[in-house]
């Protein structure tokens, strides 16, 4: 837990740890477990299996993938079926002299509830493994407790005392940090036929339908982007208050995968319910789980969620089903609480989607921002919620860099190029017109990109790995505009010998950084990040401003070249032609800049 701290004045404390001291606990909980989290996916889990995999058995190493080969491991299983309170013995032994170094297993029924884990494992060599209490059970799971390399391990696993039916038992193996075989299923019949307890199942194959023309009406509805009213919508979800229960249909453009709808107090990522819908190879799963920060921890369903439906139309994921207003998930923190999700009060709502691991109905981390709503939902209204994926400080950083790059410095750089005599010799403030015009437009386009850089920065705290070329380029970038200005102040007299080459360099380092603006641009659109929607828009906008932009430069350099080769004459009705497409140019810009502001704030 975060607390304050409190140290004498003539202490010099590094700036991280007095970030952390005067952080919100949420805030602390963030940084706390993303340092947990990068240790863990580094040393591979060495102190053990994190509670999400209790119903997954899938190694989360850093988001590789099982094998696919035939495991190099024998399973031998001493009974051949089972009675209640029976002792089960298990050996895992390595072919040829295989070893492993990790090692999960865990017994599920066949058929009716197949999420619950059965029975409790009783014996196994504490030196390396250890019995997990996973969701509600007693030593239901077992799982390594170090990274130590072993041959084999010898396993006893006692039977419910009550008859469950057929059961299977479920293993995962890790050799090392790169190569694990899961899913590795072997059957275990009970010697007594027993009747199989229904539970709700799945509907497969039934078209779900959403109809928008409700959305507002008798249905609460999320849609994204914000301008889509329904079946051009690239996800979204409609809800309908049915008493003591919430009716829920979700959809996303994908075709296999996973959608995910979480419900959570604030828009940040941590402590949100969920609930998702899977679809992959014709297999269809519906999973209750809780993200106590970046990773979902899949729970018990309890028979507590019906009306269920995963469908694929259209090219879509479709998933519908019905939930009590009141559902509860273990604590990913103090696994003896319980913590409640009320529909009756307000949450925020994020939708997220993503791919399934090869092999496995675990879901993968969403690569793609999830689209949260902008408002708290009131699940019993019939409001039409909208969303976005980029947070507000990134909003404003994107924002703040093409009104610098794509309306100052184009204007500035127009202004120094081809206009200089359409002003005359009008001056402002002691210098020309058009000087203090490229001047000035240089300037903001200057400071707005510092502003910007420093917002984001500060949002992400530093690099980021996923968006680490967008951000090289925006440093250099950053550079040469801050010595393109201080250069532009420096300059020398108009009789300087130098002055010709300071021209020179002056257009050189402008056009450079121009050139690396729009770079920034193109790469912050297609960091991995972005949702397909928004990139795809936000390029297309991008490549319109830069074609734009190179059409008025040549336009505008054949016509100063043009004048050039005529008589060298001013005269009222060029100038008043100049001033003209001078605003065109600006309008044209505008129109572009507003375009693409669109592209930040309708995804």
């Amino acid at each position: 837990m975060c607390i304050s701290l409190s140290w004498p004045s003539s202490l010099h404390i590094h700036p991280r740890i007095h970030q952390f001291a005067t952080m919100s606990h949420k805030e602390c909980l963030v940084k706390l477990y993303g340092i947990i989290c990068c240790y863990q996916l580094v040393s591979g889990f060495a102190s053990g299996p994190p509670f999400s995999t209790c119903l997954t058995l899938f190694p989360k190493h850093d988001g590789l993938e099982a094998q696919t080969t035939e495991p190099p491991y024998t399973i031998h299983i001493q009974e051949t079926d089972y009675i209640p309170e029976q002792d089960i013995h298990i050996t895992v032994r390595g072919k040829n002299d295989r070893k492993f170094m990790g090692l999960q297993i865990a017994v599920h029924r066949d058929k009716g509830d197949t999420e619950e884990l059965m029975g409790e494992f009783t014996s196994f060599p504490s030196d390396k493994l250890k019995a997990i209490n996973c969701i509600d059970g007693k030593k239901n799971m077992i799982g390594h407790k170090n990274n130590e390399i072993v041959k084999e391990a010898n396993i006893t696993w006692k039977a419910p005392s009550v008859n469950q039916g057929n059961l299977t038992i479920h293993f995962s193996i890790v050799e090392n940090f790169d190569n694990f075989w899961q899913n590795i299923l072997r059957p275990l019949p009970s010697k007594v036929d027993i009747p199989v307890v229904p539970v709700k199942q799945i509907s497969e194959h039934k078209n779900i339908n959403v109809d928008f023309d409700e959305c507002g009406n008798s249905l609460g509805c999320i849609l994204y982007p914000s301008y889509c009213t329904g079946d051009n919508c690239y996800a979204g979800a409609a809800f309908k208050d049915e008493g003591n229960r919430t009716r829920f249909k979700t959809f996303v453009g994908i075709n296999e995968g996973y959608i995910s709808l979480g419900f959570s107090d604030d828009r940040l990522m941590g402590d949100d319910h969920t609930i998702s819908c899977t679809y992959k190879d014709d297999h269809y799963t519906i999973q209750h789980g809780y993200n106590p920060l970046y990773f979902n921890y899949r729970q018990y369903k309890k028979d507590e969620i019906d009306d269920m439906t995963v469908s694929v139309q259209d090219g879509k994921l479709y998933c519908e089903f019905t939930r009590p207003k009141d559902m509860s998930v273990v604590n990913m923190m103090n696994p003896s609480e319980r913590l409640g999700f009320d529909l009756n009060n307000d949450y925020y709502v994020m939708i997220a989607w993503g791919y399934l691991h090869r092999g496995s109905v675990a879901i993968t981390h969403h690569v793609e921002l999830p689209v949260t709503t902008e408002s708290k939902v009131n699940f019993k209204s019939t409001i039409i919620y909208r969303g976005s994926a980029l947070p507000g400080l990134t909003q404003i950083h994107a924002l703040l860099m093409i009104v610098a790059w794509i309306l100052f410095t184009g204007v500035a750089t127009i202004i120094a190029r081809y206009f200089k005599s359409s002003f005359g010799k009008k001056m402002a403030f002691g210098a020309k017109i058009w000087f203090q015009t490229h001047r000035a437009s240089a300037v903001i386009s200057a400071l707005i990109t510092a502003i910007s850089l420093i917002i984001i920065f500060v949002k992400v705290d530093g690099f980021t790995e996923v968006a680490e070329a967008h951000a090289y380029v925006g440093i250099v970038l950053m550079a040469i505009t801050t010595l393109q200005v201080f250069g532009g102040l420096l300059r020398p007299g108009p009789d300087s010998k130098i002055r010709p080459l300071f021209n020179w360099g002056h257009w050189l380092m402008g056009k450079t950084a121009h050139i690396l603006a729009a770079v920034s641009i193109f790469l912050a659109f297609t960091i991995k990040l972005i949702p397909k929607t928004q990139s795809t828009f936000g390029v297309v906008i991008a490549s319109i401003w830069v074609v734009c932009q190179v059409l008025w430069e040549l336009f505008y350099e054949l016509r100063r070249r043009r004048r050039e080769s005529q008589e060298k004459k001013e005269n009222s009705s060029l100038k008043k032609a100049d001033m003209i497409l001078l605003v065109v140019y600006v309008i044209n810009m505008l129109i572009v800049l507003a375009v693409s502001i669109m592209a930040i704030y309708f995804f």
